[in-house]
C-alpha cells in the first residue's frame, strides 16, 4: 500500500488534524468565525490554481490545500462541540416545551431520555439539547421520539468528574451536544403532541419496535431474545450484565453490536432475491436503488451506529461499483467513507465504535492476505476455519492496542472464541432474518424460534465456557496514550516487513518496540515513589485513601472488596493508573497499622500528617492535662453537629475535607468557618481549595 496512490489520503489526514485541533483546543466564536472565512478563501484558491499551469506553483496548490481543510476540520468540529451552551435561560427558568430526542431507556430508578429543548412556557426560543431523568411510570415507559412534553424542572450543568480518572461523563456527552441534565419528578411533566423532527428516524424506531414485537410473538423469550435484539437490532438495554461481560472476556462482544458482517448478511440476502433484476440495465439501476435503501433503511433501525454507518457506506460504494461495472478498491471505501462520516459529524472520530471499526477493516486487509498465505488446507473445512482464524487475528492486530487502552483488559483465549462462536453468530443471524418473513405464517414460527433459541443457548454456554477457563482474560493493563502510538508503530512496521523486507523498518520496528516495553517499568518506578492521600467523591459514602509506594489502603464505610459497583465505577480506574495494589478496610475498623499507616480510633497518622474523622454522633472531648492533640487535617463525615468553633479549641486543626456523606448546609457551615479563619477548605464534590487567605 502507497499513501500516494491513494489521493484522499491527503485530504483526509490533514481535516482529521483539524479536528483534533479543535477538539483539544479553545476557539471563542468569533475565532471560529474567522477560521471559517479562511477555509473558504483557501478553498476557493484552490479552484484559481487549477488554472494556472506549471510545476512551480504545485506546492502553493499543496500548501493551501492542506490548511484548507486543517482550518475546515477545526470548523466543523467547533459547530459542534463548542455551541453557545453558556446560555444563563436554560438556568434561569423551569418550565420548558421540549421534544423527545431518543427513545426513553429503563432504568432501575428513573427513565433517562434526552430531549430537544424548543422554548420555554413563555415561548422564548432556545435550541439545547438535554439529558432528563424521569420518574417510573406506566406514561413515562410509553414516550417515543418526537413527543412534546411540557416540562417543570431545574436544569443543571453536567459536571466533570470529581474523583480522579473516572470516566468523564461531560466529555462524552458534549459530544452528543448535551450540556444539561435534569430530574423530573412525577406529576411534573405532560404530554402536549407528537412532532418529530425527522421523520425517517421516526419510522426507522417504530419499525424497531414492530420487528421486536414480531420475535416476540414468535416465541423468543429471556436471555436468547434479549441477545437476538442486540445482534440484529442494535438494542442491548435490557441484556443481562454479567452475560454481557462474559462476551467481553471472550474477546467477542463485537458479536453483540450490528457491525459489517450483519450488513454484509443484509446485503448478500437482498442482492440474491433481486438478482433477476440483472438482466436489464435500467433495472440493474433500480436494483441498485433498492439495495441501498434497503442497507440504509436497516441502518437506521439499529441507531446508525458507526461500526453500521462504515459498513453501510462501504456497500453502497460496491453496490455502485457493480453497476459500473468497475471493482471498487478496499482502501478507497475506506477512506472515503472515513471521510464522508467525519464531514457529517467530525466528533465521531472520538467514539470507541468508530476506531475499533476502521481499524479492525484495516486490520483484515493489511494483515489476513498475508497470514493466511502462510498454510493451506486441502480440505474446504480446514481452508474456511484456517481463513476464520486468520482474520480474527488480523482483527486483534488492528484493534488490541486502542482496545487494551479504552477497556484494560486483553481476552487471552480470542482465538478459541472467535473459531467457535463467530461461526455460530453467522448462523444466528441468518435464522433471526428468516424469522421475520416466517413468523406472519401459523404454527412454522414456533419451530424456527425454538431452533433460533437453541443456537443462541448453544453461543452463550460456549462464551461462558470459555470465560471460566483459567488465565480467560488479562484484566487491569495499563498505558498511556504514546504507548499505545508506540506499540502501532510497532505493527506498523511488521506490516511493512510482510510487504517488503527492509532492514531500516527491522530496525525501527525493534527500536520502537525496546521504547515500548521500557515505558512500563519505567512508568512504575515514577509512580510507585508518590504518597498521597486521597478522599474519593461516593454520593452518601465515604471513601479515603491512603497511597504509598504503590499500595493503597483504602477505608470505607460502602465498600466492602474490588467488585463493589461503587469501586468499580469510582476508584478502579485510578488505582490501575497508579500501579497500585489496593487493600480495603472498614471505616469503623478501631485499630490498623502497617508499615507506613496507623489508625488509634479516629486518628490516622500517614507519613509526617495525622487526619482525624469527625463523624456525626462522636464528639472531640477535652484531653487530660499535659496532653496537646492537633490535627493536620480533620476529615469531616454524616453532618458533624459539634460547632466548627468548639472542636477548634479543643483540637486544632489547619485544614478541613469534607466528603459525600455531608448535606449542603453542614458543608457550607464548614466552609464559612474556614474561609472566616483562613483554614484550607476542600469538599470532594468541588475539588476547589478554599481559603481566608
Amino acid at each position: 500500500m502507497k499513501i500516494q496512490n491513494y489521493p484522499l489520503v491527503k485530504v483526509l489526514l490533514p481535516y482529521v488534524a483539524g479536528i483534533m485541533v479543535a477538539y483539544f483546543g479553545d476557539f471563542s466564536e468569533s475565532a471560529c468565525r474567522v477560521l471559517s472565512m479562511l477555509a473558504a478563501g483557501c478553498l476557493a484558491m484552490i479552484v484559481l490554481l487549477t488554472f494556472v499551469k506549471g510545476y512551480r506553483w504545485c506546492w502553493v496548490q499543496t500548501v493551501t490545500m492542506n490548511v484548507a481543510f486543517v482550518l475546515a476540520g477545526i470548523s466543523l468540529t467547533d459547530i459542534r462541540f463548542h455551541p453557545a451552551f453558556e446560555n444563563k435561560m436554560l438556568e434561569e427558568h423551569v418550565d420548558w416545551v421540549v421534544r423527545v430526542a431518543e427513545e426513553p431507556t429503563m432504568r432501575e430508578k428513573s427513565v433517562k431520555t434526552a430531549v430537544e429543548v424548543l422554548h420555554n412556557a413563555d415561548n422564548q426560543y432556545v435550541k439545547a439539547k438535554v439529558l432528563l431523568y424521569l420518574k417510573p411510570s406506566l406514561e413515562a415507559s410509553q414516550l417515543r421520539y418526537g413527543d412534546l412534553l411540557l416540562v417543570h424542572t431545574d436544569l443543571s450543568r453536567i459536571l466533570p468528574p470529581c474523583n480522579p480518572d473516572a470516566f468523564d461523563n461531560q466529555q462524552y456527552m458534549r459530544r452528543r451536544g448535551i450540556y444539561y441534565t435534569g430530574f423530573v419528578r412525577e406529576g411534573a411533566w405532560e404530554v402536549i403532541g407528537h412532532r418529530p423532527a425527522n421523520p425517517l428516524r421516526s419510522f426507522a424506531q417504530h419499525a424497531r419496535k414492530r420487528l421486536t414485537s414480531l420475535y416476540a410473538s414468535a416465541g423468543m423469550s429471556g436471555d436468547e431474545f434479549d441477545i437476538l435484539k442486540a445482534i440484529l437490532l442494535g438494542d442491548d438495554d435490557t441484556l443481562d450484565p454479567e452475560l454481557k461481560a462474559s462476551y467481553s472476556s471472550a474477546g467477542v462482544s463485537h458479536i453483540l453490536c450490528v457491525s459489517g458482517m450483519h450488513v454484509g448478511v443484509i446485503f448478500m440476502i437482498i442482492n440474491f432475491l433481486l438478482k433477476p433484476m440483472d438482466c436489464f440495465p435500467t433495472s440493474k439501476a433500480v436494483k441498485m436503488v433498492l439495495v441501498m435503501l434497503v442497507i440504509w433503511l436497516y441502518a437506521h433501525i439499529t441507531g446508525l451506529a458507526p461500526s453500521v454507518t462504515r459498513s453501510a457506506t462501504m456497500f453502497s460504494f460496491v453496490a455502485v461499483g457493480q453497476l459500473l461495472h468497475r471493482n471498487t478498491n478496499v482502501f478507497h471505501s475506506l477512506f472515503a467513507s472515513a471521510f464522508i462520516l467525519l464531514i457529517i459529524n467530525p466528533l465521531l472520530l472520538f467514539e470507541v465504535g468508530f476506531q475499533l471499526s476502521y481499524l479492525a477493516v484495516s486490520g483484515i486487509v493489511l494483515f489476513q492476505p498475508k497470514l493466511a498465505a502462510i498454510y493451506h488446507c486441502r480440505t474446504k473445512v480446514g481452508n474456511y476455519f484456517w481463513e476464520l482464524l486468520t482474520v480474527s487475528v488480523a482483527a486483534q492486530l488492528g484493534t488490541s492496542p486502542i482496545s487494551i487502552y479504552y477497556f484494560t483488559q486483553f481476552p487471552n483465549y480470542f482465538m478459541l472464541s472467535n473459531l467457535s462462536v463467530i461461526a455460530l453468530s453467522f448462523v444466528v443471524i441468518i435464522t433471526g432474518v428468516v424469522l421475520l418473513p416466517i413468523s406472519l405464517i401459523p404454527v412454522i414460527p414456533k419451530y424456527l424460534s425454538w431452533l433460533l433459541t437453541m443456537e443462541i443457548r448453544v453461543m452463550n454456554r460456549i462464551i461462558v465456557f470459555i470465560e471460566q477457563l483459567p488465565h480467560s482474560v488479562t484484566e487491569n493493563i495499563d498505558y498511556h496514550f504514546l504507548q499505545v502510538l508506540l506499540l502501532y508503530g510497532v505493527i506498523g512496521c511488521f506490516c511493512s516487513l510482510l510487504y517488503h523486507k527492509n532492514r531500516k523498518v527491522f530496525w525501527t520496528a525493534c527500536v520502537l518496540g525496546v521504547l515500548f516495553c521500557g515505558s512500563f517499568p519505567i512508568k512504575k518506578l515514577a509512580l510507585t515513589k508518590e504518597t498521597e492521600f486521597l478522599a474519593y467523591h461516593i454520593r452518601k459514602s465515604s471513601a479515603l485513601g491512603f497511597c504509598y509506594h504503590g499500595q493503597l489502603i483504602l477505608f470505607s464505610d460502602s465498600i466492602r472488596t474490588g467488585k463493589d459497583k461503587l469501586y468499580q465505577y469510582n476508584i478502579r480506574n485510578h488505582v490501575r493508573k497508579r500501579c497500585q495494589n489496593a487493600t480495603i478496610v472498614p471505616i469503623d475498623t478501631g485499630e490498623y497499622d502497617t508499615p507506613f499507616l496507623c489508625k488509634r480510633g479516629n486518628f490516622i497518622r500517614f507519613g509526617d500528617k495525622t487526619y482525624y474523622l469527625l463523624n456525626r454522633s462522636e464528639r472531640v472531648l477535652s484531653p487530660p492535662k499535659g496532653m496537646i492533640l492537633h490535627a493536620d487535617c480533620l476529615i469531616i463525615r454524616q453532618n458533624p453537629r459539634q460547632p466548627p468553633d468548639e472542636v477548634m479549641v479543643v483540637l486544632p486543626f489547619y485544614e478541613v475535607v469534607a466528603d459525600a456523606t455531608n448535606t449542603p448546609f453542614y458543608v457550607e457551615r464548614w466552609r464559612a468557618f474556614c474561609v472566616e479563619n483562613g483554614i484550607p477548605f476542600m469538599f470532594t464534590g468541588n475539588r476547589n481549595l478554599e481559603s481566608g487567605t
